[in-house]
């Protein structure tokens, strides 16, 4: 393509606009002669290699700039955490991903939410609105780094928070029991322990004695399993004593990895169990919530159960993870023990015994 005319401006400037593989490059000289004779310069130097361009800053779309925000943030930020936001970047929002930031606007920001609240959902329905609002949230960080003169401040679905009818306990314990699913079920419920927890539990390090350390965890990253240091939430590994029901079910395990099948593996198996048992479907994940119920229903105080469960808790809660075992959390530890093998093993038990009559 040839140069274009240089354009007289009122100033008296001549201006040349070339576009150099879609970037914009300004040209000017005080003559018409001069402003031709430098674009044809840029140009062909630029087809000989020698004059690079560089896109500038406004003319970034928005999914460039969650690359660079992640890429700035990446020391920082989890696997699993960036293949979150990639995932986003690639099948969120996409009537404005591929946007230069200049052009985006609130308005097009609001159209954007509206349209993914519209969108079919994997699975069944349409996309939940914590969806689209977590996956805002990002866009609205990367905008506010990136792009400071665009208005984020769009009006977001509300949550409707949901309260899940949990099965009782003794249920449970009665449908997992001589299971291949027993062990990992009860840690969940009776230690509070998440499945990339239990997945990340190794005899040679998480066992001393008598007592379990969460040392480790793995979770998926892009289909694959990663092994990490540390607690899924927590900054210090939690600790527990292991009862007596639970080591046995530890010390028959083969090998030094306590739970080898992968999250879904683990989750299939466990709604595999509960329709035979003629139970309802539940979450995994629903057996923590089981505990946290149980720690409520017997007294046990809220800063306790915080740090016995791991969750994350504001500024004051997180000093209790300092003292790990003193005289409240052996307590507490004492009576959920006491809890499970007086009422939910025993009643399991019973009712096994009757159902056999």
């Amino acid at each position: 393509m040839k140069v274009p005319e240089p354009k007289h401006l009122p100033s008296g400037t001549w201006f040349i606009q070339l576009r150099l593989n879609g970037v914009s490059v300004p040209v000017s000289a005080s003559s018409e002669t001069e402003c031709k004779r430098a674009a044809e310069l840029i140009k062909a130097e630029h087809r000989a290699g020698k004059h690079t361009v560089q896109k500038p800053e406004n003319d970034t779309t928005l999914a460039q700039a969650i690359d660079k925000y992640i890429a700035s943030r990446r020391n920082r930020l989890k696997d699993r955490t960036i293949e979150q936001y990639e995932y986003i970047r690639d099948f969120r929002f996409q009537s404005v991903m591929q946007l230069p930031l200049s052009k985006i606007t609130n308005a097009k920001l609001d159209k954007a939410v509206e349209g993914e609240l519209q969108k079919s959902s994997r699975k069944g329905g349409t996309v939940s609105p914590k969806t689209v609002t977590d996956a805002y949230m990002l866009i609205a960080s990367v905008l506010h780094k990136y792009a400071k003169g665009i208005n984020t401040d769009v009006d977001l679905p509300e949550i409707q928070r949901t309260f899940p009818e949990l099965i009782p306990p003794e249920e449970i314990f009665e449908a997992v029991k001589d299971t291949d699913i027993e062990l990992p079920a009860l840690l969940a419920m009776w230690l509070s322990l998440s499945m990339s927890e239990i997945r990340g539990l190794t005899k040679s390090k998480s066992i001393r004695k008598n007592k379990l350390y969460i040392v480790e965890t793995i979770v998926d990253v892009k289909g694959k399993p990663v092994r990490k240091a540390g607690g899924k939430e927590e900054k210090r590994p939690r600790a527990f004593d292991i009862p007596p029901y639970l080591k046995k079910l530890l010390d028959a395990v083969d090998g030094d990895i306590i739970e080898p099948r992968s999250g879904h593996a683990v989750y299939m198996r466990f709604q595999r169990v509960l329709e035979q048992a003629g139970l309802p479907k539940m979450k995994f994940h629903a057996l923590r919530h089981i505990n946290a119920s149980i720690m409520a229903d017997i007294g046990i105080p809220s800063p306790i159960a915080q740090e016995r469960g791991g969750w994350k808790t504001d500024s004051t809660m997180k000093a209790v993870y300092t003292h790990t075992f003193d005289a409240s959390r052996r307590s507490a530890d004492k009576r959920i023990d006491e809890y499970f093998e007086k009422d939910v093993l025993k009643i399991g038990k019973a009712n096994k015994t009757l159902t056999e009559k």
